[in-house]
């Protein structure tokens, strides 16, 4: 079979075997394109030809799917994703999750919903949540969470999050002063979820936000009281 062109606007293609695809009278049979480049032609016009032929190696079913793209894609597929939260020291399960979740976090942004998604990859939590505007119950609601006449588009949050004491931390009578009084705890944790409902929400709404999701007991709680709960100790909060 001839490969020579019939006309100058001939289409040159190939099948899955490579070989050229006659598509008939004025296209005439098909070829690569670095096939017809001049002897003369440079590294540019060669890698231009080779990107722009048929029989080009590169897996894009593969690459562009979080859960198959190599390792090393990964950043340049969340990119690709506009993925809005990431971190290198993620598990790789946890970032092909994010990948192939954020077209649909996107739709959601603005919402309670998009918030309690984004914080769960950062591992804190969504205990409470007031919206405003919303409507003052007298003996159900605090003037200092609920106040009257609140501006709309405003949202406050008790978030849960876990933070770690340092390793070999100052206790008072065992440690060495100089040793243990510079390590503090690691507020990492917060910043990621104050990130995580940053980008969680929609431009046009404010998040308020307080981690302080414990509390003193009280005799209010009805808690007995022993080891598990000694006198002073602390309780989940419920609300804000």
């Amino acid at each position: 079979m001839t490969t020579e062109p019939l006309f100058s606007n001939q289409i040159w293609l190939t099948d899955e075997d490579g070989n050229p695809v006659n598509f008939g009278s004025p296209y005439g049979p098909a070829t690569l394109v670095p096939d017809i480049l001049p002897s003369n032609s440079g590294p540019f016009e060669r890698a231009l030809a080779l990107g722009l032929s048929d029989d080009l190696a590169v897996p894009f079913a593969e690459i562009l799917d979080p859960a198959t793209t190599p390792a090393r894609f990964k950043p340049q597929l969340a990119a690709h994703e506009s993925v809005d939260l990431w971190y290198d020291d993620w598990s790789d399960d946890r970032q092909r999750a994010m990948i192939a979740e954020a077209p649909a976090l996107a739709k959601i942004k603005g919402t309670h919903e998009a918030a309690v998604r984004f914080l769960g990859y950062v591992d804190a939590e969504v205990i409470d949540r007031r919206a405003y505007p919303a409507r003052f119950v007298l003996g159900l609601s605090s003037p200092t969470f609920t106040p009257l006449n609140h501006p709309a588009f405003k949202a406050r949050y008790l978030v849960k999050v876990h933070l770690k004491k340092p390793l070999n931390a100052f206790v008072l009578g065992r440690s060495a002063l100089a040793q243990g009084a510079l390590r503090t705890v690691d507020l990492e944790p917060i910043r990621r979820a104050k990130f995580a409902l940053q980008v969680s929400k929609a431009p046009e709404t404010e998040y308020l936000v307080t981690f302080a999701w414990r509390r003193p007991a009280t005799f209010g709680d009805a808690i007995p009281l022993g080891d598990d709960l000694p006198f002073g100790g602390y309780v989940d909060r419920t609300t804000l």
